[in-house]
């Protein structure tokens, strides 16, 4: 939804409307707040483990 008030608002705002651009501008900076909390490790790999068993976590830089 916040998606379509910017695309509208700037469209409808850089076209003349102050009131139009106004919301876009408003909206567009609701959605960069909403992306900046929202930024949460994602979860890649889930699974229970058994006694005895154990879990190796390594990070290997990409290649260029």
């Amino acid at each position: 939804m916040l998606k379509n008030l910017v695309r509208i608002g700037l469209a409808r705002g850089i076209g003349g409307s102050r009131a139009w651009l106004a919301v876009g501008v408003t909206a567009g900076g609701l959605r960069l707040v909403r992306r900046a909390l929202k930024r949460q490790a994602d979860v890649v790999y889930c699974e229970e483990l058994r006694p005895g068993q154990s879990l190796v976590v390594q990070h290997i830089p990409r290649q260029k």
